[in-house]
């Protein structure tokens, strides 16, 4: 025993030295193993210490990481194993393969001879079917010239009306801006006039009645010009959302009619008189926004609604519609299969549209939305920029629910943000959520983790533009549940777990929340073309 108390200071330096040694060795090793991953992930030592080779710039733990590089290595073992099993059996298959080709060459052999008689016959009637071919290569050609003169005079039809409606939005705001001035310097007058009452005070009375007639043709102005200041103030704050305790008509799953308060509402709930199914639901900030009162209903002034002529307006536009000071901190709105809401009245039903507004079988309507949309987002560039934008359907703009946002404290779950909280836009400034979606996606795999996203607007650097990226959607035949972000500025950036990098998209509204009245306009023309009555 006295022995062995004499070795074991010797012992420990041996091991200190022994494990000082193996960790620079590791730490060498390190590098290599690292410029060589792909190759050498799988290899025992490796794989056992998988934790000490993560990559600094990559997102997981360091132990995920290595519970992921372990499960791969697993898969790679079995895949191997089950190679090497199924070798004597796919020898097997061979010789049936083998024997099953000389049935084959019988077969072509048969064939061959079919072939030279039916090219004996062809042959004789060649002639008559070339000049068939040549006619109907003619009539197609003269078809095709036709399409692309129709599609050119629609689409410098549609460029001249949103020409002209930028060009009439640019004179209203340079009359208010012209207000604007003409008030400011009003207000210095009086400031003035006040300050010097004693020195100007011969002259007060025709300052006073200068002052007076000019702010009342400022008053007279504001009062013609479509979309004052303060009419243009509430449309930028509009939405197309309810408040609190609006009821829904629903089908309950007896097949009984009831009502439904809409926070309560959820993803595929069946709505009442052919109203279809909920397929998103989208909570709002309400803080601010001015609401309607219609048939004892609480919207907001944008939304679309049913009028008693059968076509389709804003609230506000409504004779049943009156202005209100109510208020709801919350609001709601959804997407259904029908793109119409039954609402409960004080009198009736009130149909109102969806968020979405424009059906999916109006192809038409989705192509105009995808280039309204588009040219908003690049005002000035070259149509040829971002002409692959247009597309005859529009799909939902929305992410796994494990996605990664961008915000003030570092990546967060998209499962995990709620209305007013602060993520970041492309130029890394704060912006705040606006509104939260929770929204079905159909023909999907319901896989975990949930790290996907549709076909988003997304910042290409080169040609600088918002391109339409591609859907990482795995195909299937589940619908699953997605997220979406509605901001103030419209883009957040998310991170692609696909191509292990930052993305800068555009958000639900796809325009942004400031601009989307900008659009009000072309979805109420389009619905009275479509569904005038």
């Amino acid at each position: 025993m006295g022995e062995l108390d004499s070795k074991w200071p010797f012992i420990l330096v041996l091991f200190t030295i022994l494990f000082a040694l193996g960790y620079t060795v590791m730490t060498l090793e390190r590098t290599a193993v690292m410029q060589q991953w792909t190759t050498r992930r799988c290899e025992l030592p490796v794989m056992t210490a998988a934790a000490f080779f993560k990559p600094d710039t990559d997102p997981r733990t360091a132990t995920a990481f290595a519970i992921d590089n372990f499960q791969f290595c697993i898969k790679s073992y079995i895949d191997s194993f089950m190679n090497l099993f199924m070798a004597p059996i796919h020898a097997i298959f061979g010789q049936h393969l083998n024997a099953a080709g000389v049935a084959m060459d019988s077969v072509n052999t048969v064939r061959t001879i079919a072939k030279r008689l039916y090219d004996a016959f062809t042959t004789y009637v060649a002639q008559y079917f070339r000049r068939f071919n040549v006619a109907v290569y003619e009539i197609s050609r003269i078809i095709q010239y036709l399409r692309m003169g129709i599609n050119r005079g629609i689409a410098v039809a549609v460029s001249s009306i949103y020409a002209g409606i930028a060009m009439f939005r640019t004179m209203i705001n340079t009359i208010q801006f012209v207000i604007k001035v003409v008030l400011i310097v009003c207000t210095i007058l009086l400031i003035l006039i006040i300050l010097l009452f004693f020195v100007l005070f011969p002259a007060i009375p025709v300052i006073l009645g200068t002052l007076a007639a000019i702010i009342a043709l400022v008053v007279a102005m504001t009062s013609i010009i479509p979309g004052s200041i303060a009419n243009d103030a509430n449309d930028k704050k509009s939405g197309f959302c309810f408040a609190a305790g609006t009821l829904v008509r629903v089908q309950r799953a007896d097949g009984t009619i009831g009502a439904t308060a809409v926070q309560d509402l959820r993803n595929g709930d069946q709505l009442a008189e052919g109203a279809g199914r909920v397929t998103a639901v989208i909570t709002m900030n309400g803080k601010g926004i001015p609401l309607y009162q219609l048939d004892g209903v609480y919207v907001s002034g944008t939304h679309l609604v049913k009028g008693l002529d059968g076509r389709w307006k804003a609230v506000a536009h409504d004779v049943r519609a009156t202005a209100t000071a109510h208020e709801s901190t919350v609001l709601y709105c959804f997407n259904t299969t029908s793109n119409t809401i039954p609402v409960c009245g004080k009198t009736g039903t009130v149909w109102c549209r969806d968020w979405e507004e424009i059906g999916n079988e109006d192809t038409k309507g989705q192509f105009l939305w995808n280039y309204v949309v588009s040219r908003q987002l690049h005002p000035g560039a070259d149509y040829s920029v971002w002409r692959d934008n247009l597309r005859e359907y529009v799909n939902v703009a929305a992410v796994g629910k494990d996605t990664l946002i961008k915000t003030v404290r570092g990546w967060v779950k998209i499962q995990h943000l709620r209305l007013h909280d602060r993520i970041l836009d492309q130029t890394g400034q704060e912006q705040t959520v606006e509104g939260v979606v929770v929204a079905e996606v159909e023909n999907a795999v319901a896989a975990e983790p949930q790290t996907w996203k549709t076909e988003l607007y997304e910042w290409t650097a080169t040609p600088g533009a918002w391109i339409k990226g591609v859907s990482t959607v795995q195909s299937g035949n589940d619908v699953v549940e997605g997220m979406a972000l509605i901001t103030e500025r419209g883009d957040f950036i998310l991170w692609d777990n696909e191509a292990q990098k930052e993305v800068v998209a555009r958000d639900f509204t796809e325009v942004g929340y400031s601009s989307i009245h900008q659009t009000y306009a072309f979805v109420e023309s389009r619905l009275r073309f479509t569904e005038s009555p």
